[in-house]
Formats: C-alpha cells, sequence, structure tokens
C-alpha cells in the first residue's frame, strides 16, 4: 500500500475515527521514542539496554551486544570463572563483574526471557571457579 493509498482511506473515516487514529499513531510514536532514548542507571555505567527479537530491551555490556544474562549463566550454570568468561566473550573482567553486580540489583530485568532455574541473586558464597568477588568501585557505585 502506498502512502497516497493509506491518506485517502484514512480520509474517508469519520473524524472521530481520524482522531483515534493520529491518537494511536503519537502514542506508538512516543512508546518507540521513549525507548529509544532509554539511557543506562547511572548507578551502573557499563551497562546499556538493547531491543531483542521480540522489541524487548535487555541489558548488555555497554558497547557489546553480550547480554548480562549470558555472563550470568556462564557464571551460575557452567560454573566459569569471571577470567574465562571474559576471555571467552571478549570482554574485560571488569565488566564481567559490572554484569554480575548488576543482575545482583536488577535480576527480574535479566531474568525476563531466561530460564526460571537462575536465582534471583547470585548466592552469598558462590564456588571460587564460579564468581570472584566484584571491585569495590562497583559495589560502591551500586549503592543508591
Amino acid at each position: 500500500m502506498t502512502l497516497q493509498e493509506l491518506q485517502d482511506q484514512a480520509l474517508q473515516l469519520s473524524v472521530e475515527a481520524r482522531w483515534q487514529l493520529v491518537q494511536a499513531v503519537l502514542d506508538s510514536l512516543q512508546k518507540e521514542t521513549h525507548c529509544a532514548l532509554m539511557e543506562p542507571d547511572p548507578a551502573f555505567p557499563d551497562i546499556a539496554f538493547r531491543s531483542d527479537a521480540e522489541n524487548s530491551w535487555v541489558p548488555v555490556i555497554h558497547g557489546t551486544s553480550i547480554h548480562v544474562r549470558t555472563v550470568v549463566m556462564a557464571a551460575i550454570e557452567w560454573e566459569w570463572s569471571a577470567e574465562q568468561i571474559a576471555e571467552e566473550y571478549g570482554l574485560s573482567k571488569a565488566q564481567v563483574d559490572a554484569a554480575l553486580v548488576f543482575y545482583n540489583a536488577h535480576s527480574h530485568e535479566v531474568n525476563g526471557a531466561a530460564p526460571e532455574h537462575l536465582p534471583k541473586t547470585l548466592p552469598e558464597n558462590p564456588p571460587e571457579k564460579a564468581l570472584e568477588k566484584a571491585p569495590e568501585k562497583a559495589i560502591e557505585s551500586a549503592k543508591p
């Protein structure tokens, strides 16, 4: 359908129906603009949000397409160390630590489409191989 055909069809609608159409388009644009302008949480500058295949916003490591969920699964499910994760995905250890600290603070965003067996927070005393303590800087920046 061409733009002209669409415009002709819209002009055939009643004034009330045209107004509803305009409102629906404006609401849609406002929602898309809000999502497109989504800023990272200032407490987590290493985490950004990216639209996925389902048009949902998921947390990723800033400057990459690597999902925070991927880092968490590698740490918990596969019991990889932070160094292993960093090496495998081409990240710094600080980026891995930032993703894990973000997960502890925002597990509901991370678990959105993740398997239900991921915990809401990382274990208090995770296996030494699975996780290493996040840098003090990352912990301090996560505090309100």
